[in-house]
């Protein structure tokens, strides 16, 4: 497609839930959507970087096989003693280094930003040079789950704590036309009071609140396309998920993209 514009694309968080960006990716790459540049946060910067490495379809493959929560993800992620978190979150950098060789955001065949938060200060704290491998395990260090990591001297966790769906990256990259991806788009719950539990009371409200942070900063920078897959009654812990979550976003990021037309 010729075009005189640039194109970026914002990822955003959601633990599990963010193999739905496999798919959505998949159909931009079906409808030869051609992309400049990326910005992640937390699980959006996992897959926004094997994306940029031309490592993603891989990465589909092999995750499509899990099925054990407890085996496939659980027991690989290092449990440590609880000081910061309960686990190193290892396991995560190693899928990424056995898919690909690269270590540096200047090697990405797409330019990428990364977002994590500084758990000091409350601030957004975005890489794009030098450590990509120390920036993706900062940008996805959940609080009390998997370990901070520091960023040039500063202690990071989580980038969804702070900027959910970082469209603000993409646009500063130098991006003209914008895709936002929102993995916590709400749909009316059809659960009855008694069929609530505590894990879905703390989930859902996690969901709310993010769900509405991302929504505030868009009021500041509105993306062209926003995409929200409906996976709603996925929770973040669902890894042995894959292939469901992989397909909604595959079906609603063409779809979407089809309705739109600003971009093919």
């Amino acid at each position: 497609m010729k075009k005189n514009y640039k194109i970026g694309i914002a990822l955003g968080g959601g633990a599990a839930r963010g193999y739905a960006h496999i798919g959505v990716l998949k159909a931009i790459d079906e409808l030869n959507i051609p992309i400049d540049f990326i910005s992640g946060t937390s699980i959006g910067s996992f897959i926004g970087a094997l994306y940029a490495s031309g490592n993603l379809t891989q990465f589909e493959e092999e995750v499509r096989n899990k099925n054990s929560f407890i085996r496939d993800v659980l027991f690989k992620l290092d449990p440590i003693y609880p000081k910061l978190a309960v686990m190193n979150g290892n396991e995560v950098i190693k899928v990424f280094k056995k898919l690909t060789d690269i270590s540096t955001f200047e090697e990405l065949d797409i330019p990428l930003t990364t977002v994590a938060t500084d758990i000091i200060r409350n601030e957004k704290v975005e890489s794009n040079s030098g450590d990509l491998i120390n920036a993706i395990r900062a940008s996805i260090a959940i609080p009390g789950i998997l370990s901070p990591t520091y960023v040039n001297d500063i202690l990071c966790v989580d980038g969804g704590l702070i900027d959910p769906v970082p469209l603000e990256s993409a646009i500063k990259m130098g991006a003209d036309r914008t895709i936002a991806v929102n993995l916590y788009g709400l749909e009316s719950s059809e659960k009855t009071n008694e069929k609530y539990n505590i894990i879905d009371i703390i989930d859902r409200s996690a969901k709310i609140v993010l769900n509405n942070i991302t929504h505030l900063s868009f009021k500041f920078n509105e993306p062209d396309l926003l995409i929200e897959p409906p996976i709603d009654q996925f929770k973040g812990f669902d890894f042995h998920k894959a292939k469901e979550l992989i397909d909604i976003g595959y079906e609603e990021g063409k779809k979407s993209l089809l309705e739109n037309k600003l971009f093919i």
